[in-house]
């Protein structure tokens, strides 16, 4: 009967029926006749999983004990509970979980990156006490406080296929190294210092759609940062930012790889779909041959044009011409409907130039 509510749970979390879930866990639990420890182990971490996915973290910090308890090389609740004391601000009680977790198996990536970003946490905590010490010694010595530089604002772009946004932020002369990128399923952090002025840069966005944040990368060409996030729903992204009036005006579009069911509109349409997957592989292998080129958004824009069939290019001009370049949209049957408005990006005004 325990196995039976444990793969009833097991479908509810797939469904993302996290309530439901962790319902079926408590009954599995219950009707556990205890003999096997490590089975309730893991019936006790995949209910702490549950209470993460709830924001219940003090109960999923308590189930993680009970599990690793019961078999100390439960590395799944391990993770869970680290990533639990860290969202209740309790990083290095985290990062000891994780380092714990690490000596059971070193080359667990998840436990890596958590730990990594303890790491972090604790070091920019470090210095921001360490900034009020040199404020209260200045003000104690009737010193006038020297104000800090505001980060630089770079305009940034993305272009998106059904199932990865690219971020491309134009900063020249960077090695890979001296870029930080952090983020979580709903958040993205991108900080480092422009080269040609010392200045700080920063982007810090609560993104508009959810991602699988353990897949995050980026990449640092001679001319720019290109970051990848994977989308956990093939959906059109019309922003990256959450807070943008147009990604709250419009609802979720659907995206899929488009397969041609019948006769084209026109006679100079394409009669073949395009393999996009194919064509992020070249684009990869280009990177490799030309990296400053790569990062160039015009570069990206020609290759798409190039390979594109006739509707695919009648909607990538229609859409970047009415929208006075705000907007990339490769889909005829949407871009025909009407004018594709202008969208400029939060804090930037579009006017018309006047001849």
């Amino acid at each position: 009967m325990s196995n039976k509510f444990f793969e009833q749970a097991n479908e509810a979390f797939v469904d993302e029926k996290y309530e439901e879930a962790h319902e079926f866990y408590t009954k599995a639990l219950m009707k556990d006749d205890k003999t096997d420890d490590l089975f309730t182990s893991k019936i006790l971490a995949s209910r702490a999983q549950c209470s993460l996915k709830l924001k219940n973290y003090a109960d999923a910090v308590k189930d993680s004990n009970d599990a690793i308890q019961l078999d100390t090389t439960n590395i799944k609740a391990y993770i869970r509970k680290g990533i639990s004391l860290y969202s209740q601000d309790l990083k290095e009680e985290a990062l000891q979980t994780f380092s714990s977790g690490l000596e059971l198996d070193s080359a667990n990536e998840q436990l890596k990156i958590w730990q990594q970003k303890c790491d972090k946490a604790l070091a920019d905590k470090k210095s921001v006490l360490t900034t009020v010490s040199v404020e209260k010694t200045k003000l104690a010595n009737h010193t006038l406080p020297v104000p800090p530089m505001v980060p630089v604002k770079i305009k940034h772009s993305f272009y998106q296929t059904d199932s990865v946004v690219s971020i491309q932020i134009p900063i020249k002369g960077l090695k890979k190294d001296e870029v930080h990128v952090q983020s979580t399923d709903t958040t993205i952090n991108i900080s480092t210092k422009v080269p040609s002025s010392g200045q700080d840069y920063l982007l810090e966005l609560d993104l508009a759609y959810p991602i699988d944040s353990l897949r995050t990368n980026f990449n640092v060409t001679g001319s720019n940062i290109e970051i990848k996030l994977y989308k956990r729903q093939a959906i059109q992204w019309i922003s990256l930012d959450a807070k943008s009036p147009a990604a709250k005006a419009q609802p979720p579009i659907p995206m899929s790889r488009p397969v041609v069911e019948k006769a084209p509109t026109y006679p100079s349409s394409s009669k073949r779909a395009k393999d996009w997957d194919k064509l992020e592989v070249e684009i990869k292998n280009d990177e490799k041959e030309n990296k400053d080129n790569m990062g160039d958004a015009n570069a990206i824009f020609e290759r798409l044009y190039k390979d594109s069939d006739e509707n695919t290019r009648r909607a990538m001009n229609k859409s970047m011409y009415e929208s006075g370049g705000t907007c990339l949209n490769m889909n005829w049957e949407e871009v025909s409907k009407g004018r594709v408005t202008c969208e400029p990006p939060d804090g930037m005004e579009w006017k018309k130039y006047d001849s």
